[in-house]
């Protein structure tokens, strides 16, 4: 068995027998993996404060053939346990989750990936986000990282840079300016409001503790986290 050590975020956690756990952890390079944790669910584990849902640990792991992982020790590093306060922020933690299981995996390392869950979770674990604008801005950047960006920044017709109207496709991933709209037909292009098309822009090229930094209210907003969850959703 391989001797291995890697920060990771617990994203799922299954409870079977009397006492064991299997946790499924993004690491710290971005990759999920499932691990064995035997005992952890005893009353005097001192390994269980460390390996519970949205945790933010240190692992040591035995690695066994098939890429199989049993945990030895932990140490917690940071618990996001306060999202689980409600319901409704409990749902969106783990709605990242989901999205965050589809868009990894087991061989390719994705760094980016976790830095970003991670700073969602602070965000929502704070407070002073807007959890709508929390949730638009991890769908839009999850799918960057992920290798589905739009191309925002200039039309996608005439490729000259975006001046006055803004229309998106989710379909197409790109914008269009309103005098190249008119020309080729609406299609499934839709009005961006100025502020939204900021936010998204804003979104796509800010450095990682920065992407939750925002404000934006009215139209904008519902228009905001309608296309992001849409583009989500369909890559």
């Amino acid at each position: 068995m391989q001797h291995l050590k890697t920060k990771g975020l617990v994203m799922r956690e299954t409870d079977f027998g009397e006492a064991d756990r299997y946790i499924s952890v993004l690491t710290e390079q971005g990759v999920r993996i499932e691990v064995l944790c035997k005992g952890v669910r005893r009353r005097n584990s001192r390994l269980a404060a460390a390996v519970r849902l949205f945790c933010w640990s240190e692992l040591t792991l035995y690695e066994g053939r098939g890429g199989k992982y049993t945990l030895s020790d932990a140490a917690l590093v940071h618990s996001f346990w306060d999202v689980t306060r409600d319901m409704e922020t409990y749902a969106l933690c783990c709605y990242f989750t989901e999205l965050t299981g589809a868009m990894t995996d087991t061989d390719e390392a994705m760094p980016a990936v976790t830095r970003l869950f991670l700073y969602a979770l602070r965000a929502v674990a704070d407070q002073k986000r807007d959890e709508m604008l929390v949730k638009a801005a991890f769908e839009l950047r999850l799918m960057a990282e992920s290798g589905f960006a739009p191309d925002l920044a200039v039309c996608g017709a005439c490729q000259n840079p975006i001046q006055g109207a803004v229309y998106f496709s989710v379909r197409e991933g790109a914008v269009l300016d309103e005098a190249c709209r008119r020309r080729l037909g609406g299609g499934d292009f839709v009005p961006l409001p100025g502020g939204a098309y900021a936010a998204m822009v804003y979104v796509l090229t800010q450095d990682m503790p920065r992407v939750f930094a925002f404000t934006l209210g009215g139209e904008a907003k519902k228009t905001l986290a309608g296309l992001c969850e849409k583009y989500a959703l369909y890559y």
